[in-house]
């Protein structure tokens, strides 16, 4: 990894961002690396697929609306405690 490390005056930073007074007028000491790039991660193709497959026939395609689907659920599972 590269460093760069240079001795400057306040003044001149303080014209490119903001310090604390207390470093007005006095050398500073600069230290410069190299920012850790993030690394973009794409969902591949295969993955999606595999989602996708994985959820075909979690619910059983019948004539059944949503609301019958629903009240044999709730029948079904009423007793479990």
């Amino acid at each position: 990894m590269e460093v760069l490390r240079k001795y400057i005056d306040a003044d001149s930073l303080m014209t490119i961002m903001k310090l604390p007074e207390t470093f007005k007028n006095r050398k500073l000491e600069v230290i410069i690396l190299p920012a850790e790039e993030q690394q973009k991660t794409f969902k591949r193709t295969s993955d999606i697929e595999q989602a996708i497959q994985s959820l075909i026939g979690a619910i059983p395609y019948t004539d059944m609306s949503l609301e019958e689907l629903r009240e044999e659920r709730l029948k079904k599972y009423e007793n479990i405690d």
